[in-house]
């Protein structure tokens, strides 16, 4: 009878375990449905022989191994530049992260190193005028190969591209920049429960939404509102239609979320 008991409770533990790895699995799965880069355009700007960009579509699409060369000779007031192009808008995939995989051609990288490089993000060919150039906030230094690394941003306006400048003049990494992918995903974190009703938004309560800012941005990218909340509840004022909600909590937690005002 003591036999069977272990037994069962050993089978259960086991199946416990089993649905805990399917749910993991599940979940994770869920976490990195990525959209890549589907096309990119490059230029050079300024007297610079030998700069370009090697092999630019090999930055496009699902192969995260291979790589694009932005190239420029050290020293000239020249730059490189890639754009990649995403097939839809971050709007219409649903997606609030943009991940790009960048790399050097062995040289340890770190912000200092990549202060040549900077990055903007487009909605068609109008710009969201967020360039800006590599930091430690947007930088994950690669554990295994210090000679790569991720920019990662979230997004809360509309983007469908994303443009790399590297600029030869501050470059410290031998003249060249390797552009592995580009993708957006959704990542489930960053996420906001509320709804809208006669114009008054209600954010889900389990938040600690009090002195929280919020702003609202239309899909053309412009922020039309921004209050800080003493309620989970207020008035937005806003005409109906789509919009991007972003709460960032006194703690400096950012949460973003599309939501319909009715």
């Amino acid at each position: 009878m003591k036999t069977n008991l272990l037994l069962s409770k050993r089978n259960l533990r086991a199946a416990v375990f089993a649905s805990l790895l399917f749910f993991t699995g599940t979940k994770s799965f869920a976490q990195i449905n990525k959209v890549y880069a589907s096309s990119q355009t490059n230029q050079t700007y300024g007297l610079c022989i030998g700069c370009g960009v090697l092999n630019p579509q090999n930055a496009v699409g699902s192969n995260e191994n291979d790589y694009s060369t932005l190239q420029v000779s050290v020293g000239l007031l020249a730059r490189t530049e890639q754009t990649l192009i995403f097939p839809t808008s971050n709007i219409i995939a649903n997606t609030n992260k943009l991940v790009i995989g960048i790399g050097s051609n062995g040289t340890p990288l770190s912000a200092q190193v990549l202060g040549g490089i900077s990055i903007e993000t487009f909605n068609g060919d109008v710009s969201n005028n967020d360039y800006q150039n590599l930091n430690n906030d947007i930088i994950q230094l690669g554990s295994a190969d210090p000679s790569k690394a991720e920019i990662e941003l979230t997004m809360n306006i509309p983007f469908d591209r994303v443009k790399i400048n590297v600029n030869s003049g501050l470059l410290n990494i031998g003249g060249e920049l390797r552009v592995y992918y580009a993708y957006q995903y959704k990542d489930p974190f960053i996420s906001l429960k509320a709804y809208s009703e006669g114009g008054q938004v209600t954010l889900d309560n389990k938040l600690p939404v009090e002195g929280s800012e919020v702003t609202l941005t239309n899909t053309s990218g412009k922020e039309v509102f921004r209050t800080t909340l003493r309620s989970n509840t207020f008035a937005s004022g806003q005409p109906q239609g789509v919009y991007i909600m972003t709460l960032k909590t006194k703690e400096g937690k950012m949460y973003s979320q599309k939501i319909m005002i009715k």
